[in-house]
């Protein structure tokens, strides 16, 4: 929260009041709809968790009316995100930290509402919206085509598209090339792509509307699963170290609500680097939920931050056999 500016509500008009507010130099007709974009924003998970979906859910019922001020503004990142502020919003973004105007609206509402890690609580969201709704609007915002996923793949192709999501830093996939040559074999056409804060999110986003099964290592690319056609399937791979509970709470939830089929591999110590990194019987081979007691620092530096993964390329193509069959037929 150290990246996220406080505002302080200041009352006028008390019984015993002698303050009066400057004067209004921009008077508007429609609510303002004050929201940062500070603290882990910046990471694709977070923007969608901590604000993109929490945003949606508080606006989407006011149909555009509402002028969205923007606390902590990166025009890059608002940029990024233009499209889906349109659908949302018919003014542009106030950026509310450096506008030297005095703004005046009917009423305000300061922060979204957040109900559970990209996901939408429909009893509790006005006009019951859900994430369905949500993936409707991001399918209009960056114009995409497919609806729904299919064994076949999209239309002129002759079978389901795989995009593997790639990374640069920790939890690479280390035969990456070998993993596209074996799904290409299992008669997959494969995409392999590398998301980053500078990506074109549009084409990006057509880019995974385009494919019918995207795996990654556990990470901030796998929330691109948010563009998928429906009854596509998401293969997260989970690191060694008992993340399971990380992977559930992140991506596997979240999945079903999007209408998304989800699979998950689990990487075993033989297909994890932490093995060159340390000796068989070291402690944090042996003992991961031991480490998992120290805390979320520890997690992320010894099986997160440390680790790379080289998948066995028979158990590889039998799981992309089981996402094939998840797939709907044409």
């Amino acid at each position: 929260m150290d990246d996220v500016r406080e505002y302080t509500l200041v009352p006028f008009g008390g019984a015993n009041d002698t303050a009066v507010p400057p004067p209004c130099t921009v008077n508007h007709s429609v609510p303002g709809f004050l929201f940062s974009n500070g603290g882990f924003a910046g990471n694709l998970y977070h923007d969608y968790t901590d604000v993109l979906v929490p945003l949606f859910t508080s606006t989407h019922h006011l149909g555009g009316e509402v002028r969205f001020l923007l606390s902590g503004m990166k025009d890059w990142w608002n940029d990024k995100f233009t499209p889906l502020f349109r659908q949302l919003s018919r003014y542009d973004v106030i950026d509310v930290d450096n506008d030297r105007e005095v703004h005046c609206f009917p009423r305000i509402v300061t922060g979204a509402t957040f109900h559970r890690p990209m996901g939408i609580d429909p009893s509790r969201s006005p006009g019951g919206v859900t994430v369905a709704d949500f993936k409707r609007l991001l399918r209009r915002a960056f114009r995409l085509e497919r609806a729904v996923a299919s064994r076949s793949g999209a239309p002129r192709r002759d079978r389901p598209r795989l995009l593997i999501i790639s990374r640069k830093s920790s939890r690479r996939f280390l035969n990456e090339r070998a993993m596209a040559h074996a799904a290409a074999r299992a008669r997959f056409d494969v995409r392999i792509a590398e998301p980053d804060n500078h990506t074109d999110m549009p084409n990006f986003a057509r880019l995974v509307n385009s494919a019918d099964v995207m795996m990654g290592v556990h990470g901030a690319g796998l929330t691109n699963m948010v563009f998928l056609p429906s009854r596509a399937v998401l293969i997260q791979v989970v690191p060694f170290g008992g993340l399971e509970w990380l992977a559930r709470v992140t991506f596997k939830d979240p999945a079903r609500d999007m209408d998304v089929n989800y699979m998950e591999y689990n990487v075993s110590l033989e297909e994890s680097s932490l093995r060159d990194l340390y000796p068989e019987d070291h402690f944090y081979l042996n003992h991961p939920y031991d480490v998992h007691k120290k805390g979320w620092d520890a997690i992320k530096t010894v099986y997160l931050d440390k680790q790379n993964v080289r998948l066995n390329l028979t158990r590889f193509t039998k799981t992309l056999e089981q996402a094939r069959d998840l797939l709907p037929e044409p």
